[in-house]
């Protein structure tokens, strides 16, 4: 019989996933991990494998929790324009309320701006990552202009544009979270003017 755990795995990866988020891959070394999750590196092996391992497992843990948590209104069956809006405002609310968490940028856009220095799998995260995000706005704004409140020919290159946006908006945080903050404030204005004016009510 296989004995026990004696320790939570999901608090040793949020520990890791918040070290990783703070230093970067490259940055943060085994003994580091020992140190913030209170593992050593044989039980940390035997857990993930290794250090790619754990890396992998971290950005998981990143996109179910934190991201998810972000994205969970838009991705709901009936969010629309407005859901998308409200994505933006509530990004710059924790780029103001929680600038020394937040404005360590995106966990998985970092990964992404250092490429070379990651392990394979963490680069296939950050692809699986855009291309979630994308589906996730092209999906949203799909369902708006299907209601009649956005362009139907926009869809596909805003849901582009929003994508590449927040990556952006994420990378900014890492400079001045205030200003990404601002940032946010405008897009939350320009995608809410993306609604369609209905037009005067016709009588019959």
């Amino acid at each position: 019989m296989a004995r026990p755990r004696g320790y939570d795995r999901e608090a040793v990866l949020a520990a890791a996933r918040d070290l990783f988020w703070e230093r970067g891959y490259d940055a943060t070394s085994i003994t580091d991990l020992e140190q913030c999750t209170g593992l050593n590196r044989s039980s940390l092996y035997q857990e993930f494998g290794s250090k790619d391992g754990l890396f992998e497992a971290a950005l998981a843990c990143y996109a179910d929790q934190v991201v998810a948590r972000l994205f969970d209104p838009v991705r709901s069956p009936e969010a629309g324009l407005a859901e998308v809006a409200e994505l933006f405002a509530r990004l710059g609310g924790l780029l103001r309320c929680d600038p020394a968490t937040y404005g360590r940028g995106c966990l998985l856009v970092n990964t992404g701006t250092g490429l070379s220095a990651t392990p394979l799998s963490a680069r296939q995260a950050v692809t699986a990552y855009r291309d979630r995000v994308r589906a996730d706005f092209l999906a949203a704004l799909t369902r708006s202009a299907a209601r009649g409140e956005t362009d139907p020919a926009e869809v596909k290159p805003r849901s582009h544009l929003l994508t590449s946006t927040l990556m952006g908006i994420w990378l900014h945080a890492r400079i001045d979270p205030a200003d990404a903050a601002d940032l946010c404030d405008m897009l939350t204005r320009d995608i809410s003017a993306w609604q369609l004016d209905a037009g005067p009510a016709t009588s019959s």
